[in-house]
């Protein structure tokens, strides 16, 4: 749904038109809820050049007159290489997840030469970026970050004891976010005499990963210490009542679940790995384990356990930090500047 935010956020000054891929989701989305912004269905298979996506768009930019293109993705930079030749038009990509496949081909060069600007959500992308794809005279590198709404917490019961050390992992029951990571390190806590309850939040199916999850807490010495809660809509109320946020993942661009809790006066512990030693560069109290060793994050944890009251001290300036960099409008000033 990033392109869905990004689309309203700039909707705020501009006439925004949605291009997004027929029969979606995101279509329906955007015909439901954002009648002000002027959405246009295409029909297109990724990773294959399309007749009918390179006119529909092409027609449209013509007719619409419009100037800047912001392509959230790769995968079809292609076929719109050829909707905007021979038409004056500032492209801006996107790039909000790390890649692995170098794009420095003759047909990669031709197609990213079109490119102005190049668009990252953190620092650790922009060189993955820099690295990867071809870069040409023309275009220039960005960073971004995403501005964020966090509601306000409703009242919630945990169902804890008052002396409970409450943790909480927000993110997709999938490999590489770190939920295994988050059970054992808490169960060493258990181990060292902590009263602690880690609440497993967000979406889940039935994949293999998934499934070890559920196993994983069923075979615990401490299996009433976890609680997979699924998706809830109500996150603000659980990291409100929340001691500390952990979440080892294995890397992300900029995670959205991090940069939330990070409004509230919780301590966070992640892995030092991407973009989670760039949150110490901007000033947030977090504390870093070594990259997927869990030995070393069971320490941190137990460390933060055992200075709750500093580490919770320490982190009191993290909401107003994370209010600072999550703000619409900083975000749409720095979008401002490269659009022309």
């Amino acid at each position: 749904m990033t392109a869905v935010r990004l689309a309203k956020l700039l909707s705020r000054s501009d006439n925004v038109t949605f291009f997004c891929r027929r029969g979606t989701y995101t279509e329906s989305i955007m015909m439901r809820d954002y009648s002000e912004i002027t959405c246009i269905p295409v029909s297109f298979y990724s990773r294959s050049f399309s007749i009918s996506m390179l006119r529909t768009v092409r027609k449209a930019i013509i007719e619409r007159g419009i100037n800047n293109v912001i392509f959230l993705g790769a995968s079809e930079l292609k076929t719109l290489y050829f909707s905007f030749l021979g038409l004056n038009i500032n492209l801006i990509v996107w790039h909000g997840t790390t890649k692995s496949h170098p794009k420095r081909d003759l047909l990669h060069r031709l197609i990213y030469s079109g490119v102005n600007h190049h668009v990252t959500i953190s620092n650790h992308l922009l060189k993955n970026v820099k690295e990867i794809v071809p870069v040409s005279k023309r275009a220039d590198f960005r960073i971004i970050l995403p501005s964020q709404t966090v509601s306000q917490p409703d009242a919630i019961d945990l169902d804890v004891d008052e002396d409970t050390i409450v943790i909480v992992h927000i993110g997709r029951l999938a490999d590489g976010k770190g939920q295994l990571d988050a059970i054992k390190a808490t169960e060493n806590l258990y181990d060292h005499g902590y009263k602690c309850k880690l609440f497993i939040i967000g979406e889940s199916d039935s994949s293999s990963y998934a499934q070890s999850v559920v196993k994983a807490i069923n075979e615990s010495r401490c299996k009433n210490c976890f609680e997979i809660t699924g998706f809830v809509s109500n996150i603000s109320s659980y990291l409100q009542s929340a001691d500390i946020f952990l979440f080892p993942s294995y890397g992300e661009g900029m995670p959205g679940s991090v940069l939330e809790a990070l409004h509230f006066p919780l301590v966070c512990v992640a892995y030092s790995n991407t973009v989670f030693p760039e949150l110490l560069e901007m000033g947030f109290h977090i504390r870093l384990a070594k990259d997927r060793d869990i030995a070393d994050l069971s320490e941190k944890l137990l460390f933060v356990a055992a200075h709750m009251q500093q580490e919770k001290e320490a982190a009191k300036g993290n909401p107003e930090r994370a209010r600072f960099y999550s703000n619409a409008e900083r975000e749409l000033n720095s979008w401002r500047e490269i659009l022309v």
